[in-house]
């Protein structure tokens, strides 16, 4: 990375397997832009953004949601924890094992980092009746007999032998 580097292209899908494994499909392709090059520190660093679609489960219906994901990422390439803690705070450490660095691996990364936590419609895809809260849970709480209620009848008759 001597010089400036600019890359500009698609993803293949099979170099994303942790990404095929938390997501229920990828709709069409991983858009990535990456420039390389050096901050005014001299550190060794890449500024990127990417863009895809997914499909993931809808928490509230279980039915497929798509969402689109962008993120815009500026990173510092280092070689140990150690000098990760010195970047600039504008910068994302990468931390790099020898003179070759997997990009893919740190696009599935930061592609990870930016799926929400929970997907779900927005418009109402399960009617509010459907959910229950409060008064409902306390019946079921009354109804249930209490599993400890036998030990505390069997220690009461070991207590009084």
């Amino acid at each position: 990375m001597q010089r400036e580097q600019q890359l500009s292209g698609t993803v293949p899908l099979d170099s994303l397997p942790r990404l095929a494994s938390s997501v229920e499909s990828v709709v069409g392709e991983v858009q990535a832009e990456l420039a390389f090059g050096r901050d005014l520190q001299r550190n060794q660093m890449a500024d990127g953004q990417l863009q895809l679609e997914v499909e993931l489960l809808c928490q509230r219906c279980l039915k497929p949601v798509t969402e689109h994901i962008e993120a815009e990422f500026s990173w510092g390439f280092v070689w140990s924890e150690e000098q990760g803690k010195n970047l600039p705070k504008s910068l994302d450490p990468v931390i790099q094992d020898g003179d070759e660095l997997d990009l893919y691996q740190v696009l599935e990364d930061e592609i990870l980092l930016n799926l929400p936590m929970v997907a779900f419609h927005q418009e109402e895809c399960v009617s509010r009746d459907k959910f229950h809260h409060g008064e409902a849970e306390a019946e079921a709480d009354e109804q249930q007999e209490n599993p400890f209620k036998v030990l505390e009848q069997l220690k009461g008759s070991s207590n009084k032998s």
